[in-house]
């Protein structure tokens, strides 16, 4: 599973700094720069995950840690599934042609990120028997281990907020109904992002100017034709209706649009049970570390009283969005309605009706 609330705080926490002389430079010592050098790798590696931002192999690897829990006690079962998700041009379960294994990642690759990952930043650990007996296990396991190579059934959001200084305070979110998906719509974003006028630029709706229409539309095409497995869910009240800071009503509409959102992809048949729910959130906003514990515990709460284990929580991060194409959509979203609710200028052409559909109920 995703990093527990403890290992995040831990990751957040400030390390002290060694004493130094009055004429001497601090003196580290090369254990704790080891420590402090593997909690930043490790802290890296989880925003990656939550960022849907698969570039370095790592990533890759912890990825399929975390969809395919057998990928965990087998290095076959690692390779194979990192080659069908990753590189499904190369790979054929069928058989594999000779020159194409030049061009599929070399396993001892991958099975040195494994356990880099398992043994050093303590992530998707195999099962305690496996850890024993690591060596020689191949064979022994090998049909249980492919009866049992399915992914974890996941859901993932990435939200934003808009409008705490206008009329209406709104969170949007991008709901990414499974972990496959995660990839192939950062993909064909990314895909699109490099030859377009964005290249070199992060999609943020505030940013959006009269030149860049042509090039949205384009955006919202790929987005389009990709929204299978995504759902749009927004939230807004009354800025003057509130009777609390915004700091804390929009961390309650974060709850409210997980817990009632939940329910309604659930009752609609949508997603099924048991599913495990992770959130993404832009750490420009307005939300602390305390403050996402603190709707972590109630979220986590709220799901165990209606479906027991069946419906887990099992993170909520805040990441940079540069790196994150659905966080940026996320705010792509949450900007084309906080311009239809709040905005009270003349419109002009740059109104993007589609823009305004994307952004509707779904």
């Amino acid at each position: 599973m995703m990093s527990t609330s403890e290992d995040l705080l831990e990751l957040g926490e400030t390390q002290a700094a060694a004493p130094a002389g009055d004429e001497q430079e601090a003196v580290i010592d090369p254990a704790e720069k080891k420590a402090q050098r593997l909690r930043k790798e490790k802290r890296e590696l989880i925003d990656s995950l939550a960022s849907g931002d698969f570039s370095t192999q790592r990533a890759r690897v912890a990825y399929i840690l975390n969809m395919y829990p057998a990928a965990r006690n087998s290095d076959i079962v690692l390779a194979l599934k990192y080659w069908a998700e990753f590189q499904p041009a190369f790979f054929n379960p069928d058989g594999i042609k000779p020159e194409h294994l030049f061009e599929l990642e070399h396993v001892p690759l991958l099975v040195r990120a494994r356990a880099k990952i398992q043994n050093e930043y303590e992530l998707f650990q195999a099962d305690v028997k496996v850890r024993r007996r690591r060596r020689g296990l191949e064979d022994e396991m090998r049909d249980a281990v492919l009866e049992d190579a399915t992914p974890r059934q996941t859901l993932q959001v990435f939200a934003d907020e808009t409008g705490k200084t206008e009329a209406h305070v709104i969170v949007g979110a991008v709901w990414v109904l499974n972990g496959r998906a995660v990839f192939d719509v950062t993909q064909a974003i990314n895909t699109w992002k490099a030859s377009s006028t964005f290249a070199k630029r992060e999609l943020h709706f505030a940013r959006f100017g009269k030149g860049d229409i042509d090039a949205i539309a384009d955006y919202l095409d790929v987005i389009e034709v990709n929204r299978e497995y995504l759902s749009f869910k927004l939230i807004a009240v009354r800025r003057d209706n509130l009777k609390r800071s915004i700091e804390d009503a929009v961390q309650r509409l974060h709850e409210f649009m997980l817990l009632k959102g939940l329910e309604h992809e659930v009752n609609s048949g949508r997603v099924g049970l048991p599913r495990y729910v992770t959130v993404t959130l832009d750490e420009e906003q307005s939300l602390d570390q305390i403050a996402i514990e603190g709707m972590k515990q109630r979220i986590h709460d709220g799901l165990q009283n209606r479906h027991g284990d069946e419906l887990i929580l099992e993170s909520i991060v805040a990441v940079s969005s540069k790196n994150s194409a659905l966080v940026q959509l996320a705010d792509v979203v949450a900007g084309s309605v906080n311009r239809r609710l709040n905005f009270t200028g003349t419109r002009n052409h740059f109104r993007l009706k589609k823009l305004e559909y994307t952004a509707g109920p779904n």
